[in-house]
């Protein structure tokens, strides 16, 4: 018998039993309360609600002696739960008629999910559907949202283009945008078209707390209905030109798959197998290999398209090109002060406030 069993009723399983009958009376609560904001046509999720309940758990903390990292770990959780459920909760409004190209990929399938969820009615258009439904029911639909490979977008605008009426917004939500910037800032200027990119993929519970990206094509109604449409699933939107998506892309995606692809090519020629190796690793090597791992999981066509296709990707691949040659100067130099700078220069980077144009 564990300490924990001979503890008696009051003992820490008992508590624990408690709590977790707590968190779920807390999701229920936070469902109820969602229900009467979705009620009053206001967004479930209330973006006020998590920076409230950790000034909640800070005091609550203070007040009982709880380790006020562990008290702000438990709430951002809860919080989380009950957010996450919140934004998949049906959506009161008018119900659109939307049509997903691409419908069958496991982007595509999320945003089905998500959109049909909120009570808007889908027709999936997508070879593997088997539904009988082609791109030219896209001519029924209020919305439509291409999901296709990056190489693909294109020519589905502008078929698009030639079936859909003039109020439809068309959007997609491809990782880069200039293989077609120049077709859909064209269409941008005569009708409704925007372009999405959500900075997470298909595992993604919901878009709470992660990051949404509308670019304006040059039509401000097609982003302002992109912004109603999504505007309540507590994602973080930011919104920007078209033309300027791709350069902060080639340092967010393109860079960090670099560096990751990169890393675990060293480690595979390294000629120690993994196992071996873990049996040494420190913590900041497990940190990098959480991300590693995930990285050579993923589709390698897309992350190819991604280093290929991106206009600016020779600009990145030159300065990390050079910031490697750099870093191995420095390390194999006799004078320290080169290394020591470029690790200054990193910290200052990291450091609130030192952004001069918002990036």
């Amino acid at each position: 018998m564990s300490s924990e069993e001979a503890s008696g009723p009051a003992g820490t399983a008992e508590i624990d039993a408690r709590i977790m009958e707590l968190i779920r009376m807390r999701r229920d609560a936070a469902l109820r309360e969602g229900s009467l904001r979705t009620d009053a046509g206001l967004p479930a999720v209330d973006p006020s609600a998590e920076k409230a309940a950790l000034e909640r758990y800070s005091r609550m903390a203070s007040d009982n002696g709880t380790d006020p990292d562990t008290a702000e770990s438990v709430c951002r959780a809860l919080v989380k739960e009950s957010a996450e459920l919140l934004s998949r909760m049906p959506r009161r409004g008018s119900s659109l008629r939307i049509c997903i190209v691409g419908g069958g990929g496991r982007m595509g399938a999320w945003f089905a999910h998500l959109l049909g969820a909120s009570g808007h009615r889908l027709d999936i258009v997508d070879p593997g559907s088997d539904n009988g439904l082609g791109i030219r029911d896209a001519a029924l639909a209020d919305v439509v949202i291409i999901s296709t490979p990056i190489h693909a977008v294109e020519g589905v605008l502008s078929e698009l283009d030639g079936i859909c009426g003039p109020d439809t917004l068309i959007m997609d939500v491809s990782s880069l945008k200039s293989p077609f910037c120049d077709t859909i800032r064209e269409m941008a200027s005569r009708r409704e078209v925007c372009s999405l990119h959500p900075m997470f993929g298909p595992s993604a519970a919901s878009m709470y707390g992660r990051n949404l990206i509308i670019c304006d094509c040059g039509c401000p109604r097609a982003s302002e209905a992109a912004l109603e449409l999504f505007g309540g699933y507590g994602a973080h939107i930011r919104r920007m030109p078209v033309e300027d998506h791709d350069a902060y892309m080639s340092y967010v995606l393109g860079l960090s798959h670099a560096v990751n692809i990169a890393f675990f090519t060293v480690l595979e020629r390294s000629g120690i197998s993994f196992e071996d190796m873990m049996s040494v690793a420190s913590t900041t090597f497990n940190k990098n290999l959480e991300a590693n791992r995930s990285v050579a999981l993923e589709d390698p066509m897309l992350y190819y398209e991604i280093q290929r296709l991106n206009s600016n990707s020779q600009g990145m691949w030159g300065m990390f090109s050079g910031a490697v040659e750099d870093l191995r100067r420095a390390s194999l130099s006799e004078d320290p002060s080169e290394f020591a700078d470029l690790m200054s220069r990193g910290r200052r980077y990291f450091s609130p406030g030192n952004s001069d144009d918002g990036r």
